[in-house]
């Protein structure tokens, strides 16, 4: 199987096979459930539970539900959708400084709370409308336009309507990334802003709001990152995130670049690039680096 870059995608047993790989894997699993409050003992118990499982799976989905279980017993998949209220405070006040005057379109926005905490903290943002290929529970509660979708329509909106976009972690989920960054500048008018936040690999140092510890993974090469990457993607979305339901199950295509990568696929696609900024590992129940991208579109 290979993701839409051409980049080969192991399963998670096979990945594992190499130590290094682990060894990144194993630090930041445990700084995350550190800095959830789990205890040091209760943290390796938990890291080499899952781990153990990973490696020994007879069925992918039968290891999901396992290791959800293991999670939901020591009280971490209770408190993981108590820190996303902070992860979107994050987000925001990682996107604000670069957000223009005018509309605001949030896409693939998830539950819609950077959304909201824009729209209620940005004065000089008009309208903000939301839009994702699903609709979560808690949209309903934050009273702003919502627009559902299918992956392979176009985004509902005219040419040139917003004068910003939202992409936060949304590319590297979607099957067809171009496709979704190019319906992304269309809607986008000139000189407007795309504001991309994604997860990445091929990164050497530290990033400007890290809150983990990552020392084996800065220093394993950048393929060894992109399978961490493909692991703890995984992880979050369809272990933490459990659903039995396979119509809910969260989309991993795994398909992460490099932040010049990214860079290079936005420009190709009609952007200019104005900053990227290595925000590192930026968000406590979020384990993967991150670098926010700020392109606008040419005249």
């Amino acid at each position: 199987m290979y993701n839409a870059w051409g980049s080969r995608v192991y399963t998670i047993k096979k990945l594992l096979e190499d130590k290094r790989v682990e060894g990144g894997i194993r630090d930041i699993f445990s700084s995350v459930l550190l800095n959830l409050g789990i205890s040091s003992k209760g943290t390796n118990g938990i890291v080499d539970d899952c781990l153990g499982m990973a490696k020994n799976y007879s069925d992918v989905y039968g290891y999901e539900m396992e290791a959800h279980e293991r999670l939901r017993k020591e009280g971490v998949t209770e408190q993981i959708p108590q820190r996303l209220g902070e992860r979107a405070r994050i987000m925001h006040k990682q996107v604000g400084p670069y957000i223009l005057a005018g509309s605001l379109l949030d896409l693939g926005c998830g539950d819609g709370r950077v959304g909201k905490l824009i729209y209620d903290n940005n004065p000089e943002v008009t309208e903000v409308e939301l839009a994702d290929i699903y609709k979560h529970p808690n949209i309903d509660n934050v009273n702003l336009k919502f627009h559902l979708f299918g992956e392979k329509d176009e985004i509902p909106f005219r040419d040139s309507k917003f004068s910003n976009i939202l992409a936060l972690t949304v590319f590297h989920h979607s099957n067809y990334p171009i496709e979704t960054i190019k319906e992304s500048h269309r809607v986008t008018r000139p000189e407007g802003r795309l504001l991309a936040i994604e997860s990445v690999y091929g990164i050497s140092e530290k990033g400007r709001d890290d809150c983990h510890e990552a020392k084996t993974y800065l220093s394993i090469t950048p393929e060894q990152q992109r399978l961490v990457n493909i692991f703890f993607d995984h992880f979050y979305n369809r272990i933490i995130h459990y659903s039995e339901n396979p119509g809910m199950k969260v989309k991993v295509p795994f398909n992460f670049q490099t932040p010049e990568g990214w860079n290079q696929i936005l420009e190709k696609t009609g952007f200019e690039i104005e900053d990227c900024i290595n925000l590192g590992l930026d968000q406590p129940v979020v384990p993967e680096y991150h670098t926010l991208h700020v392109a606008k579109v040419r005249k």
